[in-house]
This record gives structure tokens, sequence and C-alpha cells, in this order.
């Protein structure tokens, strides 16, 4: 019935009719039933859309990025469902890697702060809590309702719901293609280890639903919804016809202990899994590998082993997609439980027992330090294990800041060694690297030297870096010449004909700069200098538009001089008194500010006469404003004229300089910037996180 209304609709559209186009055509009609079919279906999906799409929200997320020393900040968007009316939104932890800053979206567009709670990039899944406090009053958070995955079959309808490419919310409608997908390697019996960020492992408990509702970028996150307009999944990737959801029944506990506990706590063996397809074994599940050091390797297991039997019970894995099962349940003993593993070898049946450890994370915490050009990260097992580090001592470099204090030290620090010292005080822990930098850093002055003692590939090495900024020295000024307040374009041959003075090349006079020698002379807009002195200034080809400007900068400022000029085709001789040189904006003497990632330059001649503006208007010019920098998140851009900064008129280079420099000794929470944006003022408030800060201590900020 649903194929034969899609074919009347292509009919209606196409006119086909006997092979032959037949534009007159009318579409057939539908029968009662296939109408009633149909309307029955509107139905179910809406009343199920109605039930989630008021609880989601969409997700904008300040991220920050180390890789080149400093702390880059960029900007992603995802999706949400709202599982609470205390707020709390589960998303994928791929929506929310890296993120400092968290804003939702709820579907009557308050736009809330919000915190993390826990994220767990294991199973790529995070929750947010909305600030309740900025809630409007009034409103009461709509609320969307787990359901059970595990009752999926294929060709289940199933709604993607999201916020893609960072629009308006919309929903899509597919069938469940796969309710048990997981990624494999080439041979097939491998569960591939996939990375969303480099480092991190996710996805290795997860059996994927598979599903062809579409699935765009900003889907992430989104709930997957059943006709019951319940959550039986979390949509985390898509692409070619196909998504892929993590299933409610994982989700939820998951959501639900990082609620209770900000992380999910899971027990770990160090043995990974194969399953059985292309052996010869009849039953078990292989030991693919083992941790050096890890409890299934203490405890005498090997890469080869048959596993038959957990606490006495049989095991066996005879595809990829069993392997995930098995590694969650190990992962939900409680930690420090022993497990009876029964295994055989070379056909030999052996017990063992296993005392299971912390799950622990893949991936460090990181922070940058600024003032010595690098970032850190704290070193976890797994990077000690994956570099062939000794031990988790100290904190390893994330990035560089090329030209910075470790760049240009000697020997030059570089990505992946190990910091161990500072100053000749061992450092065991990125949290004592960060409280180090921030002791030396607020010494006054700041010291010349620091001694750092790093780990290169097993050798231990010292160098010295040189925090101390260099005081900044400005480019020097042009030499001042003679100048003329006008601006030409030049008349080449073509030209000349057209405006009727043949054999005239010259220089077009374009504009007479106002409050200039030039505006007191009798020069006119339009007129044609052909000569200055009774010298020629004639070009011959475009590469010649220099040509006027070179014969007045001969010439002595102050001093006169006659141009001769073509106007309505009538040669005139013109007295004109130089004047010197101004500023443009290509000498303008400019700022960058690594702080608030802006780069201003002075006011010049040519800008206020670009922008109309007098001498009245005083500020610099911004020149440059990372987007997703403490400035350019206030909303400061390129072309605004920064008239004011917190108390503080600001009416030169120097007087914005010492402005930054005094915001960056106090650290103030909120900066305001007063800018001139065209005829019109705005008044922009910008929210610094100054100091480099770990994981943890955000955490404790947010909960205070």
């Amino acid at each position: 019935m649903r194929r034969s209304a899609i074919r009347a609709s292509i009919w209606c559209i196409l006119g086909l009719a006997g092979g032959t186009v037949a534009l007159a055509q009318p579409a057939p009609t539908l029968t009662d039933g296939s109408q009633r079919i149909r309307e029955d279906m509107r139905k179910i999906v809406l009343d199920a859309r109605d039930k989630v799409f008021p609880a989601l929200a969409n997700i904008s997320v300040i991220t920050v990025n180390y890789a080149t020393g400093q702390e880059t900040k960029g900007g992603q968007t995802g999706s949400g469902s709202i599982i609470s009316k205390d707020g709390y939104v589960v998303t994928n932890h791929h929506v929310v890697e890296g993120g400092k800053k968290f804003k939702v979206t709820l579907a009557d567009k308050q736009e809330l702060p919000a915190r993390l709670v826990g994220d767990d990039p294991l199973t790529d899944l995070a929750v947010l809590q909305i600030d309740m406090k900025q809630l409007a009053p009034g409103t009461e958070l709509a609320v969307a309702n787990w359901g059970e995955s595990t009752n999926l079959t294929i060709g289940d309808t199933v709604m993607a719901m999201g916020s893609p490419f960072s629009l308006s919310r919309s929903v899509t409608l597919g069938i469940v293609s796969n309710a048990d997908r997981v990624f494999t390697g080439g041979g097939g019996d491998d569960v591939e280890e996939m990375e969303f960020d480099p480092g991190q492992r996710t996805g290795i408990f997860t059996r994927w639903i598979q599903h062809d509702a579409a699935i765009n970028p900003g889907n992430s996150g989104g709930p997957l919804v059943n006709l019951q307009g319940q959550i039986v999944g979390v949509n985390t990737l898509g692409g070619s016809n196909m998504g892929f959801a993590i299933p409610s029944a994982l989700a939820r506990p998951v959501a639900e202990s990082l609620i209770a506990h900000g992380e999910v706590i899971r027990s770990y063996i160090g043995v990974a899994l194969k399953s059985i397809k292309r052996s010869d074994f009849k039953e078990g599940v292989v030991v693919n590998s083992t941790v050096k050091g890890g409890p299934g390797d203490k405890a005498g297991l090997q890469a080869g082993d048959l596993i038959v039997a957990f606490d006495g019970k049989p095991v066996t894995a005879r595809f990829a997609e069993e392997i995930p099962a098995l590694a969650a349940m190990i992962a939900e003993l409680p930690v420090g439980a022993t497990l009876k593993v029964t295994y055989k070898r070379d056909g030999k049946p052996t017990e063992t027992s296993i005392t299971t450890e912390k799950l622990l994370r893949d991936k460090g915490d990181e922070a940058a330090l600024r003032g010595w050009g690098f970032s850190v990260q704290q070193i976890t097992e797994k990077m000690a294990r994956d570099r062939q580090f000794d031990d988790i001592n100290g904190a390893v470099i994330s990035g560089m800041h090329p030209g910075g204090p470790a760049d240009l030290a000697e020997p030059q620090l570089s990505w992946g060694d190990v910091v161990r010292s500072v100053d000749g005080q061992t450092v065991s822990t990125l949290d004592e690297l960060v409280q180090r930098y921030r002791a030396i850093m607020s010494k006054e002055p700041i010291p010349e030297f620091v001694l750092i003692g790093f780990d290169r590939r097993g050798k231990n090495q010292v160098t010295l870096i040189k925090p101390r900024p260099d005081k900044k020295e400005d480019p020097p000024r042009e030499v001042p010449k003679a100048w003329l307040g006008i601006s030409t374009q030049p008349v080449l041959k073509d030209l000349a004909d057209k405006l009727g003075i043949p054999g005239s090349q010259g220089f077009r006079v374009s504009r007479v700069y106002p409050n200039t020698l030039a505006a007191k002379s009798d020069l006119k807009v339009g007129d044609v200098i052909i000569a200055i002195n009774n010298e020629k200034t004639q070009p011959r080809s475009i590469q010649e538009a220099g040509l006027l400007q070179r014969a007045i900068r001969k010439l002595g400022i102050d001093q006169p001089a006659t141009l001769t000029v073509m106007r309505e085709g009538q040669k005139l001789d013109l007295p004109v008194t130089l004047e010197r040189t101004r500023i443009g904006p290509e000498e303008a003497i400019r700022d960058q500010n690594k702080d608030f990632d802006l780069t201003a330059r002075e006011l010049t001649f040519f800008d206020r006469d670009d922008y109309r503006w007098d001498e009245s208007v005083q500020g610099v010019l911004v020149e440059n404003s990372e987007r997703a920098g403490w400035a350019g998140l206030a909303g400061v851009g390129p072309g605004d004229l920064i008239q004011r900064i917190n108390d503080t008129q600001i009416t030169d280079i120097a007087g914005y300089r010492k402005v930054l420099a005094d915001l960056a000794k106090a650290q103030p929470a909120k900066v305001t910037f007063f800018v001139r944006r065209g005829t019109r003022t705005f008044v922009m408030f910008a929210e610094p996180d100054w100091k480099p800060k770990t994981k943890q201590e955000e955490q404790k900020e947010e909960a205070k």
C-alpha cells in the first residue's frame, strides 16, 4: 500500500504513461484503505515526535586545543536530550571534548549556560547540566523518556532528531538496518578500536544501532526515537545513508553513573579478546594480547590462550559482534574483584585468578604554559605504555609555540619530551608543574632564566628557557617626505582617448583629502595630472602607477609646485603646496595581544577618511580577532574601533597597551569593551580565563 502511494506521487510529478511523458495525465487516486494507513502512520510519527521534540537541546561548545603550545580556541555544536527536570542533558563525548564553555538552547529559544557533569570517552557519551538559576521564571523543562533498545529488530521504524549544521530542530525517518553492528578490522574477527580524538579509544563496549534516518554534522548526541516517543539510542555517526546510534541499554546506565559519580567506574584486566571466527576452535574466546604488567599478565595469561570460562561459566565468542558484551561484562565487575579464568594453552586446560584494577582514561588533562611557549599533558598508564615511558611521573609536552621561549632554548624543547623538574625541583604531575609555573610567573620581576629538566627517549637533559618577555619595539617610521593630499588612478592611452583627452596619459584625481593643503588649492576630482613642474608624469603601463608619487617625493616638504592638468579638455597650470607624508595603515604601529587573541593598530589619517571620522573620534582599530578568543567571543571583530576598555578611554596605541598590561596583572573575571562599528557604539563583555587550569580545578570552580 505504501509503495503504491509513493508511485502515485512520482506519476503525478513526471506524468509517466506507457513509457512516454504525458504532462496532462492525472495522478491515480489513493484508495480509502491506503489513505487511512497513511494518516494513521502520520499521526503515530507526529505523536512520537511531540513526546521528544520539546526536550531536544542544541549544544554550543567553546573548545581549547593545545597543539600549538597555546590555548587555541575554537567552537563546535551538537545535539542532546534533556533527561531530567534537574536539567541533565545527555550527548556525545566528542561534542564536548576539549570544551571550556557550554551553552544549551532549549526548544523555546532560551540560551542557557551549562556545566560538564562528566564524560565517558570509551562509550562516546557525556552529560551536561543546565544552569537552572538562569531559566526564565515559570519555565518547566520538558523531559524525554528512555526506551528499551533491546526490543528493536531489523525493520523497525525510528526517527533521528537533532540540530544538523547548527540549524533549527529537525527530524528524519528511517528503519533499523542492524541492531548489533560493530566495526571490525580487515579479517572481520577483531573489533576495531575507533578514535574520534587521537589517542582516545571509543566504542569498545558498543554494539551500534545502524539505521538509515539521515544523520548530518550537528546531529551528534541527538536522540534516536522509536514510534512510542522514547529514546532508544544516542546518534553518533552518520554518512552514506547510514547512521549509527549508541543503544539506550548502554547509554542510560552510563548517563546515570555520570550524574551520580562524574565518571563511569569500570574494572580492567589488561586483556584484549578476539573471536574464534577464523580459527579452528569450536568454543571459547581467544586472548589477542595482554598488557605487560597488567592484571591478566600477572595472572599468567598470554596471547593465543583460549579462554573457555569466566567464574565457571562457559564463554564463547564466535563472531566479533559478541566481543563488546564480554568486554562490558568484565568492566562491570567491582574494582578489585577476583575473576576466575579457565583457559587452554596447547590444548591443556588451566585455571588462574585475576584481580581486577580500575580502568583509567587513555588521555590525560592538558594545560598551556603560555609564558614558556609550550603545553603539557598528564601522563596516563596507557600513554606510558604506548610511548614506552619508564613511568607516569612528570608531564609530557603536547604542543610547541614556534618562536616561543621553549622553541628558542638551547637545546630546544620539543613535542614528546617529558618535563621532570623546574629549577631543580621535581614535578611528578601536571598539577605540580602548573603550580610551579604560576609561582615563577607571578614573581616581580619574572626571572630571566628557568631551568627545565626533561627526558627525551630515555635520556635525561636540562635546558634554560627565557620566560621574561622582550620589551615591545615598534618598527621605525619611514623618513617623512613630500606629499600631496590627493588620491589618484592612472590614466593610460585607451582611457585617455575615451575621456576625450587623447595623448594625455596621466593621473586622474579621484579624491582631494579634506583638511590638507591640497584641499586649499584649485584641484578638483576629475582633473588629470600630466606633469609636475613641467616634468611629464604620463604612465605607459599599469606598472608605472607610482610614477606621480615618486615624482612628488623627490621635492621638498612645504615647497610650492605647479601641476599641469587636463580639465574638460583644457590644459591648466595649478599651483599647490606640498606637505609631509601622512602615516598610512601599512606603517601604523600594531599590537598583538595573546591574552585576548586580538590584533589592533593605531588610527591613521586614511582610516579617518575611509570611515568618515573626524579628529574627535579616537581609539585603536581592530585588524584581527580570533573568533573563539576572549575578545572574539565577546563580539569584537575586524574593523571595530576600540574606544574604551572598562573605565579607561583609549586614545592611542600606547594607552591601549597599558590598559591590556594592567588587565594581565589584575586578571579580572570580566572586561568590558566599548567599540564603534560604523556609526554605532556597542558594549561587549569578555570573560577571560587567565591562568592555566586543570580539569579538576575547573570542576571545583563549577561546584562553587
